[in-house]
């Protein structure tokens, strides 16, 4: 759902970005230190893309560069920094056994002739330096980071319900012992009761 006028959340991204011009602002002189401090406190209480629109529409860096009009399409998909470096480890993987299954090769291979022992440089090379090979060794494909992100999901959320079902054998648990101790406490009234009755 997209929102009107531009008013969508930023992040610290966004208000990194702007005290980066703010910043630039006072050091060329278009701010004096007092506003750029107000200007500064308000950006870090920013809240929404037009909270920051006002503190840096009469600045002519931010207009240049962006920041103000800095806009995410509706239909793009974002990935985390964290999400991409988890792909691009399986890559490693499977560049590092593609080398060392190699590498153990020409050293078996060794025994025929020493010739065989370039393999390995030869393999490093086109792994590490030419990199040979498919592109999801090296970037990570919009369809593994899906899929990654998928099983992130899903991981969270068998978390989610499994800290829902233990919160529930609490609950479960907990209302049995209230039972059980209202039980016992209406059972030591009766008693005291009848005991009274019968010493009368």
């Amino acid at each position: 759902m997209s929102t009107p006028n531009g008013n969508f959340r930023i992040g610290d991204q966004e208000r990194m970005d702007a005290m980066d011009v703010l910043g630039r602002a006072l050091g060329e002189g278009r701010l004096n230190m007092d506003e750029f401090d107000d200007r500064c406190s308000r950006v870090a209480e920013a809240q929404t893309h037009n909270d920051l629109v006002p503190l840096l529409s009469d600045l002519p860096v931010g207009r240049q560069q962006g920041v103000v009009d800095k806009r995410v399409p509706d239909d793009a998909v974002l990935y985390s920094q964290a999400e991409i470096m988890n792909a691009r480890r399986s890559g490693r993987r499977m560049r590092a056994g593609t080398f060392w299954l190699g590498t153990v090769g020409s050293i078996a291979l060794t025994a025929l002739h020493p010739i065989f022992l370039l393999i390995i440089p030869t393999l490093f090379i086109l792994l590490y330096v030419m990199k040979i090979g498919p592109d999801s060794w090296y970037t990570p494909s919009l369809r593994q980071l899906e899929q990654q992100r998928r099983r992130e999901i899903r991981a969270r959320q068998l978390e989610i319900e499994s800290a829902r079902v233990h919160q529930q054998a609490l609950m479960r648990a907990q209302r049995k012992s209230q039972i059980d101790e209202l039980t016992n406490n209406a059972l030591n009234i009766a008693q005291d009761t009848v005991n009274r009755f019968r010493r009368k």
